[in-house]
């Protein structure tokens, strides 16, 4: 199981950040807007490398 958190604020000036972690250990944070969406881009990547990944991974009846 994983979670991305991500703050923006409603001001285009404001500070963006973002905090993505998964319960194998990953856990990065970011801030600023090329920050954010290349967390939000190793956030999306993180399963092919997570190793509870395929532990987790429901098989069809």
């Amino acid at each position: 199981m994983r979670w991305l958190h991500v703050v923006a604020p409603p001001s285009f000036s404001a500070l963006v950040s973002a905090r993505s972690w998964c319960r194998c250990g990953y856990e990065r944070t970011a801030h600023g807007r090329s920050g954010v969406l290349a967390l939000i881009e190793a956030h999306t990547a993180h399963p092919e490398s997570c190793p509870l990944h395929h532990a987790e991974g429901s098989k069809a009846a």
